[in-house]
């Protein structure tokens, strides 16, 4: 083919490929050719999207934008979320001879922006207000010509969910009642009922559950109301719908977050459920805040997504609570899964991801109200469970008081009913040591005493933990020396200790302050429990107390912690054991325990095999800057003297060195006899000789009584040191012995350093000894009146009157020591509290109103009771008394009692 028959075939082709001028062509046109019958003719139009709303009818009906519509696909079209205009044209075409007058259709709601445009002989104008009317949706009535086809326009700005539908009909098919809108407004109707139920149940008897039901049934039927477009061209309503449509998801939210939480208890079954949906709630209680400055678009966006999440998250929720067996979980998982399924097709419907129509929103009002229904009468079943279960927690509370009302009478009775005979085993044993018995003898009363002791013991901790249980303790606060309180409380067990051979041995560091602030009542007790606790399951050994402050440097607490050689790989969790609470050890360990945690503290232990055992808590206890006696607080008295500490204890030595290290004092530690020996001939020779030697009396090889008069008889140590013995309970040497071997004291192990720093300063002259003053006497021209009606009991106060010197009259119930008070005026008066015929609060009582009536002082007037607990001690002062006795009685409580209730005005209190 030549060169010019090509380029004469590209010239064609190129203007056949090349665009022609524009046409006005319509969409395809629905033909009415015959009796005209109701059609959606919805896929006979055609959309477009007018994203910036620029566009109008005129240049639409130019044909400039013909190619940019797209046909409709569906009866119902939907076009997703927007917030800008659309337009959508539809053709007709009459092809009858005559003029048909029909009805256009355009739904499948109204918009609040919304135009339909008609033609005219001049081209477009809107529909006047004779051609439009509202029915359910807007109608226009048109009139086809024959022959011709006509185009309509329709402008809609939709401000959230685009969809629509056209529908050609005549007017008395356009009219006529549809039975779905009928069951729309039945349902609405259903769900305010069910609303109105739970409003009045929530009001009535309670429960959240019921109110956000109402809530949510209530925002249901909000929602579907401003999504109907009933409300379009209301001049109130209209312009809000799309943040009302926000607002009433976001509450829908809110609220079914509100019912799942609450019907389900999802804070037990499903907690990290229960997070979710706190946050669901939260999100949309703030959406509903700033729903009015929300765009359209974004903010139904973000509503009908959390809408979708929290769905999930419900039926989550209900499928957890339905496997762990939650009351009424079944239930509340059909109905979930029932609301859920056609909430969800709604949702992505609205957001354009699936279709759906006029039967998805019956659908949803449907399962809302079936749905709505069941949970109604579940609440119900539950409500009616939760008030059987509150009546049964009150009356097992009611039974749990009355049992607890009666363990605390009974204990109360306990301890009265058997301190009261023990307080006479007790006294008669102490008045008995002070006649002349055999050795035999004075044993056996020895152990009568030991063995008495030992129960009062154990029913003091019985009380004591009743008392710990009901959480009834109360705490005292005020000074206390933590060297005197622990030297207090191991001098309890030195005997105990030894039969163990158990070495006691305290630490106090030098950094622990004086004086603290604290119960020193409740240390003690914390201190003999741990103590006995332990040395009950101690083998031989050593056993450290070591006190300090805590090593985490927060000022005022004070950490105590017991180890040593003596506790038993092991023994620590067996001792916490259930089992070995079989014994008084176990009990005295959870006393402890529960007093620490009372009193602020916190405790643990140590108990790995391989490691060393120990146990130690930690208390707060402020330091008090108060000056303490110049004997206690001169640190440089000591200050430059020499030291040498012999024993076989290398803890007992680096704690003694510790301390005198402290002082200002050279310390030199041996652990043999010999060694010891060895270290005095060198300094002799160097002419620095000790000034103090410290001893052991048990030491392998050579006693501390033979290093004693070995040292003595050294003609090398030409002048013997200070000899001072560390001594137990048992086999300390006597005066004689001690004498003869040139020690010149003896102190008991455990020393504590407060002690020793005096006893070496006044062996060294440094410091005169303290000398205390006998105990005060009462006065034996005292008139007493013991008031007890156990004969026994009788005895023994009498006895140990006798033995201050004192005579008292007996009375044996309150009526006696009424009238025998009223006749006689006594100095003071014993005053027992459970007695026959009247008790002692009664007599108390009377004796006080006598002495108004005839304007007498009042008689001190002091309780002996067997009653230990603080209730019976606070009655008995309430009553009347000055003071509590506790049974049994010890002579030195009697005497101290005595004493400060009979002094006379002027007289010198006790120094003790």
């Amino acid at each position: 083919m030549a060169p010019a028959c090509w380029w004469v075939l590209c010239l064609v082709l190129a203007s056949l490929a090349a665009p022609g001028p524009a046409r006005a062509d319509t969409p395809p046109p629905y033909v009415i050719a015959g009796p005209l019958e109701p059609a959606r003719i919805t896929i006979y139009s055609e959309y477009l999207a007018d994203p910036d709303g620029s566009l109008t009818v005129d240049a639409l009906a130019s044909g400039a934008h013909d190619r940019d519509f797209r046909p409709g696909a569906r009866f119902v079209e939907r076009l997703g979320l927007s917030d800008h205009p659309w337009w959508i044209r539809v053709a007709v075409r009459n092809e009858l001879p005559a003029p048909q007058p029909v009805t256009l259709v355009l739904g499948p709601r109204d918009y609040h922006d919304s135009t339909l445009f008609v033609p005219d002989d001049d081209g477009y104008r809107p529909a006047n207000a004779g051609e439009r009317f509202l029915h359910r949706t807007p109608m226009y009535l048109i009139d086809l010509p024959p022959n011709r086809t006509r185009v309509f326009y329709w402008r809609v700005n939709p401000r959230g969910s685009m969809l629509y539908s056209v529908t050609l009909s005549d007017l008395a098919d356009a009219v006529d009642d549809d039975p779905r809108q009928i069951l729309y407004w039945m349902l609405l109707g259903v769900m305010l009922i069910l609303a109105l139920y739970n409003v009045l149940v929530a009001l009535l008897r309670g429960g959240p559950s019921h109110g956000y039901h109402a809530g949510f049934l209530v925002a249901m039927v909000a929602l579907l109301l401003f999504a109907s477009g009933q409300l379009a061209h209301s001049p109130f309503w209209g312009p809000w719908l799309p943040q009302l449509k926000i607002a009433a998801v976001m509450l829908v939210v809110l609220c079914a977050c509100g019912v799942g939480r609450t019907f389900v208890d999802s804070r037990r079954y499903a907690p990290w459920l229960h997070q979710l949906l706190l946050a669901a709630s939260v999100l949309a209680g703030t959406g509903i805040v700033v729903a009015p400055w929300l765009p359209a678009v974004t903010g139904l966006s973000l509503a009908f997504g959390l809408a979708l999440a929290a769905a999930a998250l419900l039926v989550l929720l209900a499928y957890q609570a339905w496997h762990r067996e939650a009351p009424q979980s079944g239930l509340y998982f059909c109905t979930t899964l029932l609301i859920a399924s056609p909430l969800v097709l709604a949702c992505l419907t609205v957001l354009g991801i699936t279709d759906g129509g006029y039967d998805l929103v019956l659908s949803v009002m449907v399962a809302v109200n079936l749905a709505a229904l069941i949970q109604a009468v579940g609440l119900r079943i539950q409500q009616r469970r939760r008030g059987r279960l509150v009546s049964e927690a009150r009356r097992d509370q009611a039974v749990a008081e009355a049992v607890e009302r009666t363990r605390r009478e009974t204990l109360a009775r306990m301890g009265h009913d058997v301190r009261t005979p023990l307080s006479g085993i007790l006294g008669m044993a102490e008045i008995l040591e002070d006649t002349p018995l055999s050795p035999n003898q004075r044993e056996c009363v020895g152990s009568i005493r030991n063995a008495g002791e030992n129960l009062l013991k154990i029913i003091n901790n019985v009380l004591e933990y009743s008392q710990l249980a009901d959480q009834k303790l109360e705490l005292d606060r005020e000074a206390l020396n933590i060297h005197e309180l622990l030297v207090e409380a191991v001098e309890l067990f030195r005997e105990r200790a030894e039969e163990k051979q158990v070495e006691l041995i305290t630490h106090v560091h030098t950094n622990v302050p004086p004086l603290v602030e604290g119960d020193p009542g409740r240390l003690r007790q914390v201190l003999t429990n741990l103590v006995g606790a332990l040395i009950r399951h101690a083998q031989p050994g050593e056993m450290v107390i070591d006190i300090s402050l805590e090593p985490t440097g927060r000022a005022g607490l004070v950490r105590f912690e017991l180890s040593g050689s003596a506790l038993r790989a092991g023994g620590l969790r067996q001792l916490r054991e259930q089992d070995s609470r079989r014994d008084s050890a176990g009990l005295n360990l959870v006393i402890a325990e529960q007093l620490i945690t009372t009193m602020g503290g916190r405790h643990g232990h140590r108990d790995d095999h391989g490691g060393e055992p120990g146990y130690w808590f930690v208390l707060p206890l402020p330091s008090l800057d108060r000056d303490l006696p110049k004997a206690d607080t001169d640190d440089d008295i000591l200050q430059g003297r020499s030291m040498l500490v012999v024993d076989d204890s290398s803890t007992v030595t680096r704690v003694i060195r510790h301390q005198a290290l402290s002082w200002g004092m050279r310390v030199t530690a041996s652990h043999d006899a010999r060694e010891a020996l060895a270290s005095l001939r060198t300094q002799a020779n160097i002419n620095e000789p000790y000034d103090v030697v410290l001893v052991d009396q048990l030491m392998p090889g050579m006693s501390g009584l033979q290093l004693a008069a070995r040292i003595h008889e050294d003609p090398v140590i030409a002048q013997p040191p200070v000899l001072i013995m560390l001594s137990g309970a048992s086999g300390a040497p006597n005066d004689t012995e001690a004498r003869n071997a040139g020690l010149s004291r003896i102190l008991p192990k455990p020393v504590s350093a407060p002690r020793l720093k005096q006893a070496l300063a006044e062996e060294l002259g440094l410091k005169a000894p303290v000398r205390r003053n006998p105990q005060a006497m009462p006065d034996p021209r005292l008139r007493l009146l013991v008031v007890e009606d156990h004969k026994l009991s009788q005895k023994v106060i009498r006895g140990m009157l006798h033995k201050l010197g004192l005579t008292p009259d007996l009375a044996a119930n309150g009526l006696e020591a009424v009238e025998m008070a009223s006749a006689t005026r006594y100095d003071l008066i014993l005053m027992d509290c459970e007695m026959p015929v009247m008790d002692g609060f009664e007599a108390t009582r009377r004796i006080r109103e006598l002495e108004r009536r005839a304007r007498r002082a009042p008689v001190p007037i002091v309780a002996l009771t067997a009653h230990i607990l603080r209730e019976h001690r606070e009655r008995s002062l309430a009553s009347g008394m000055n003071a509590h006795i506790p049974k049994p009685v010890e002579i030195g409580v009697l005497r101290d009692a005595l004493v400060k209730f009979t002094r006379r005005p002027g007289e010198p209190s006790d120094p003790d």
